[in-house]
């Protein structure tokens, strides 16, 4: 399954690759960071829980 999630990426929050599991050591000014393990490169964007649980 495919969806389209919009924000901002902080590399502070990439630490370890989410498909292998290796030490990310290379962050890019676009806010995504890439695996020298995998060559796997991907960005974190962080969502916020609804208070109200019927907009889930």
């Amino acid at each position: 399954m495919y969806s389209f999630i919009s924000g901002i990426s902080d590399t502070d929050d990439i630490r370890y690759c989410s498909k292998c599991g290796a030490d990310i050591m290379e962050h890019f000014a676009d806010g995504t960071g890439k695996c020298d393990a995998c060559g796997f490169r991907f960005g974190v964007v962080e969502s916020e829980e609804s208070e109200d649980k019927n907009d889930e």
